[in-house]
C-alpha cells in the first residue's frame, strides 16, 4: 500500500507554458530584438531543447547571434524575480487531487529543483493550497546549491531530494508514490525502486523512448491515484 506522495512542482502540478514564453519575450524586448514566435518555441520545446539552443537557433536566424550571453543572462534575471510567478499558473483539477489525498489521510509532500524556494512558497499560498502539502522540499534541503539547467545535475537534485525524504520520514520507497514529469525524475525514482507516475505535457518532449506509467491531465492522476493508493 502507498502511504506517502510526493509530487513535483514545475510542469507537474504547474502549467509552465506561460512563464516560458514571457522568460523569451521579456528579454528580447530588453535587447529590442524579434522574439521567438510562440509556435517555434512550442515545437523546439516538443523536441526536448533547452532555452539556450533555442534561442541560439533564432539568434543566428536575425544576425544578432552575439546577443546570446545577454540575453541568457536577462533571462535568468527574470527568473529570479517573484513577479515573474504571476506567469505560472496552477493547472486544472490539482485541488480534487490534493483533497483526495487529505481525505484519505494520505501524506503528500511537495519537491521542487528549483532554488528560490520562497518563490515557490508564495505561489502555493497565492493559489490556497499550501495547507495540503505535509511539507515540501527544495535543494537547500539537501546542502547544496548547483545549476539544474543541467541534466545530470537535475538527477542528482531529484534523487538527492527523495532520498532525503525517505530518510526523514523512516519509509519504504515502494510505499512512496513520486510524481513528476521528466526522465530525470523518472531516473531518480528508479534510483531509489520508488513507484513513479509520469505526468505528459503536451509542450514538452513526451520521452516516448521511455516506457512509463503515464497521466496525460489531473483527471486522469486522480484516477491513477485511486487505483495505486487506494487500493
Amino acid at each position: 500500500m502507498i502511504n506517502l506522495v510526493i509530487l513535483d512542482f514545475d510542469d507537474t502540478i504547474t502549467d509552465n507554458r506561460l512563464l516560458d514564453f514571457k522568460a523569451f519575450e521579456t528579454p528580447c524586448k530588453n535587447l529590442g530584438i524579434v522574439t521567438p514566435s510562440l509556435q517555434m518555441i512550442s515545437s523546439s520545446r516538443k523536441k526536448g531543447l533547452l532555452a539556450r539552443d533555442i534561442m541560439q537557433k533564432h539568434l543566428r536566424k536575425i544576425g544578432k547571434s552575439n546577443l546570446l550571453n545577454d540575453f541568457l543572462s536577462r533571462r535568468d534575471t527574470f527568473l529570479s524575480d517573484s513577479k515573474s510567478m504571476y506567469h505560472l499558473q496552477l493547472k486544472k483539477h490539482v485541488i480534487p487531487v490534493l483533497v483526495l489525498l487529505k481525505r484519505k489521510k494520505i501524506k503528500c509532500i511537495l519537491c521542487s529543483a528549483r532554488k528560490n524556494k520562497q518563490m515557490v512558497k508564495s505561489f502555493l499560498k497565492y493559489n490556497k493550497i499550501d495547507s495540503y502539502f505535509f511539507t515540501k522540499y527544495f535543494m537547500h534541503d539537501v546542502g547544496f546549491i548547483i545549476d539544474n539547467i543541467v541534466r545530470s545535475n537535475r538527477i542528482l537534485i531529484k534523487t538527492s531530494l527523495l532520498k532525503q525524504i525517505i530518510k526523514d520520514e523512516r519509509i519504504d520507497p515502494q510505499r512512496v508514490l513520486y510524481v513528476g514529469n521528466s526522465s530525470e525524475d523518472f531516473e531518480a525514482a528508479t534510483r531509489l525502486k520508488i513507484p513513479f507516475v509520469y505526468m505528459e505535457n503536451h509542450y514538452l518532449d513526451k520521452e516516448s523512448s521511455l516506457n512509463l506509467n503515464r497521466v496525460g491531465n489531473m483527471f486522469d492522476l486522480k484516477q491513477k491515484i485511486q487505483s495505486l493508493v487506494l487500493k
